[in-house]
C-alpha cells in the first residue's frame, strides 16, 4: 500500500485536472472522487481543504459575473469574514459574497447550485451553532451587510429595512426618523435578518409582540431565482413560514416591511441586584410569581450565576412616578437587593443602557462604527416555562444544577412572556412562532473561550442544568438559542407538518439548508 504522502501528493498534483471536469453535471464524480480518497485513509482537514479549494475554483468564474466582492481561502479577507459570535466550531466556507444588490444575490444563489456547495445567507453572525457559516464547511456564504435600505412612513408607521441592518443602527435610525422602533432585543451588533426570522424577543416585545409579528410584508429570493413579496394576502403560507422558521429554510430575504411604534414617551430602566446564593431561591419564586400578572408595559429578565448573584432587569414605558406600585409584589416577595437602580429616559438612551452604557453615552455610538464583533465559544440550551412557573421543587431542582457544575462561567437568564404579553395575544398556529403560552423562556449558556480542556464539562454542565428543568417545563425550545442536540419538534411544535408542506413548495430541491432547517419530510 502507497503512503498517504505520497498519495495526498498525487492527489494534489491532479487538481488542476479534476477542476476541469468538476462541474455541476458531475457531481456524482465529485462524491466517487472524495470516497476514494477518504478510502486511502487522507486526513480530514487535508480532504476537506482540497473540497474547498476545488468549490471556489468552481465558483469564482461564476461569481465574478455579477461583480460582487468576494473572499476565498487564502486571503486576509476570507479570514476576517469567518469571525463569528460562536467559535466553537470554526468552520470553513468555500467561498464569502458580498451583495449589494438583488441581482447579486440571485447570481450567488445560481452559483452555488452550479458548483454544486450550500448556501448560507448572514446577517449579523450571531448564530449559537455557527450557521451563519452554514453549519459545515464549504458552502457559499451571503453576506448580507450591504443591504442597508431604510425609508419611514409616517402615516402609516411603517418602515422598509434591508436585510443587512444591526439592531443599534437600525434603532438609532428609527430614532432618528421619527421616534419611533421595533420591538428587538438588548444586543446592539446582532443582525436584524436574523432575530426577527427566529422571533425576536426584545425589551419591548409584551407591549409590542415580537419582531416577528412586526413583520407586514418580506421580499424573498427563491431558489430558482425569483423574487417574490410574502405577506398576509400576497403568498401568506410563506408569510407565515417566514416568521419565526425563516432562517435559511426557504430563500433569502433581502428586505422587511415592519410595523413601529412610537417611543416619544419618557421611558424607565430598573435593575435590583443580589450577591448572596442563599437568597437565589426566594427572589425567583418572587419573579415569577409577580410575572404571572404583570402589565404588558413592563418587560424584564431575571438572572442568575454560579456565583450566588441574582438580578432582576427591565423596561417600562412610562414615566418613573408610575413604576413603584407594578413592581410592589416583586419587592414584597424579594429579598432586600444589594443595589438598585430606577433611571427615567428617553428611548435612545435606553437602547444604550441596555447595551450596557451610560445613558449619556453618545448615541452615534449606535452606528457601531469600527467596531469588532464580540465572539466567545460556549455552549448554550434553552427551554420554556409555561404558567404558574416552575414548581418548589423545579426551583431547588435547577439552583441545585447551575451550583453543581464544574464552572461558574456560566449565566442563566429568564426572559418574561406571560399572559398579559402581547407576545401570547397571538394564536400558536398563527405564525411559525409557535411559543405561544410561556411565562418565561430560559438561555443556559456556559462558556470556556480559548481554553478548549473545558469545554466537554462545560457542555455536560449545560446540559446537565437542562434535563434537571425538563420535567418541571415544556418541550418546547427558543430558536434564536439554536442547540444542535434539540429536535425541531422543540422549536416548532405543532407548526412542523406545516413547515414541511412550505418547504416543499418554496424550496422543493432543498437548495437552502443547514443541519437544522426545515426539512422536506
Amino acid at each position: 500500500m502507497m503512503c498517504r504522502d505520497v498519495v495526498l501528493k498525487m492527489f494534489l498534483t491532479c487538481l488542476v485536472t479534476i477542476r476541469l471536469l468538476l462541474s455541476s453535471a458531475c457531481l456524482f464524480t465529485r462524491c466517487i472522487i472524495v470516497f476514494l480518497i477518504q478510502r486511502m485513509g487522507l486526513a480530514a482537514d487535508k480532504i476537506s481543504a482540497s473540497r474547498r479549494s476545488l468549490a471556489a475554483a468552481d465558483l469564482k468564474p461564476c461569481l465574478s459575473t455579477a461583480k460582487a466582492r468576494t473572499a476565498y481561502p487564502g486571503s486576509q479577507e476570507y479570514e476576517n469574514a469567518r469571525i463569528v459570535f460562536q467559535l466553537r466550531n470554526r468552520y470553513a466556507p468555500a467561498a464569502f459574497v458580498f451583495p449589494t444588490t438583488v441581482a447579486q444575490v440571485q447570481n450567488a444563489i445560481a452559483c452555488s447550485i452550479k458548483a454544486g456547495v450550500g448556501i448560507a445567507p448572514r446577517g449579523g453572525g450571531h448564530s449559537f451553532e455557527d450557521y451563519s457559516l452554514g453549519g459545515r464547511d464549504g458552502v457559499l456564504v451571503v453576506d448580507m451587510a450591504g443591504f442597508t435600505g431604510f425609508s419611514y412612513d409616517r402615516t402609516t408607521q411603517t418602515a422598509v429595512v434591508g436585510a443587512g441592518w444591526r439592531l443599534g443602527p437600525l434603532y438609532l435610525a428609527l430614532w432618528n426618523a421619527g421616534k419611533v422602533t421595533i420591538p428587538a432585543g438588548n444586543c446592539v451588533s446582532v443582525g436584524i435578518a436574523g432575530h426577527a426570522l427566529g422571533g425576536g424577543w426584545g425589551f419591548s416585545s409584551r407591549k409590542f409582540g415580537l419582531v416577528a409579528d412586526n413583520i407586514l410584508e418580506a421580499q424573498v429570493v427563491l431558489a430558482n431565482g425569483t423574487v417574490v413579496t410574502a405577506n398576509k394576502s400576497k403568498n401568506p403560507d410563506l408569510y407565515f413560514a417566514l416568521r419565526g422558521a425563516g432562517a435559511n429554510s426557504f430563500g433569502i430575504v433581502t428586505q422587511f416591511k415592519f410595523q413601529v411604534h412610537d417611543v416619544s414617551f419618557p421611558v424607565t430602566h430598573f435593575k435590583y441586584t443580589w450577591t448572596t446564593k442563599s437568597q437565589q431561591f426566594q427572589n425567583f419564586k418572587a419573579f415569577q410569581t409577580w410575572g404571572v400578572n404583570v402589565p404588558a408595559e413592563i418587560s424584564a429578565s431575571f438572572y442568575l450565576d454560579p456565583f450566588g448573584n441574582s438580578n432582576i432587569e427591565g423596561t417600562y414605558l412610562g414615566p418613573k412616578s408610575k413604576l413603584a406600585p407594578l413592581l410592589t409584589t416583586f419587592l414584597q416577595n424579594a429579598a432586600r437587593p444589594a443595589s438598585t437602580s430606577v433611571e427615567e429616559l428617553n428611548w435612545i438612551q435606553l437602547i444604550l443602557v441596555n447595551a450596557g452604557k451610560p445613558s449619556n453615552t453618545d448615541p452615534n455610538y449606535l452606528k457601531l462604527q469600527g467596531f469588532q464583533l464580540p465572539t466567545n465559544t460556549f455552549k448554550a440550551k434553552s427551554i420554556f416555562v409555561n404558567a404558574p412557573g416552575l414548581s418548589d421543587a423545579g426551583v431547588n431542582a435547577m439552583i441545585k444544577a447551575m451550583n453543581g457544575g464544574p464552572t461558574q462561567k456560566a449565566y442563566f437568564l429568564y426572559d418574561l412572556f406571560g399572559k398579559q404579553s402581547a407576545i401570547n395575544q397571538v394564536p400558536r398556529s398563527a405564525t411559525s412562532f409557535v411559543h405561544r403560552s410561556s411565562l418565561f423562556t430560559i438561555q443556559a449558556v456556559a462558556y470556556w473561550g480559548n481554553n478548549a480542556g473545558e469545554a466537554a464539562g462545560d457542555t455536560a454542565y449545560i446540559n446537565n442544568y437542562y434535563q434537571s428543568v425538563r420535567p418541571y417545563a415544556t418541550s418546547e425550545a427558543y430558536q434564536n438559542y439554536i442547540d444542535r442536540d434539540m429536535p425541531l419538534s422543540a422549536y416548532y411544535g405543532s407548526n412542523l407538518g406545516a413547515l414541511i408542506t412550505d418547504k416543499k413548495k418554496w424550496d422543493p430541491k432543498n437548495v437552502f439548508n443547514f443541519p437544522q432547517s426545515i426539512p422536506l419530510k
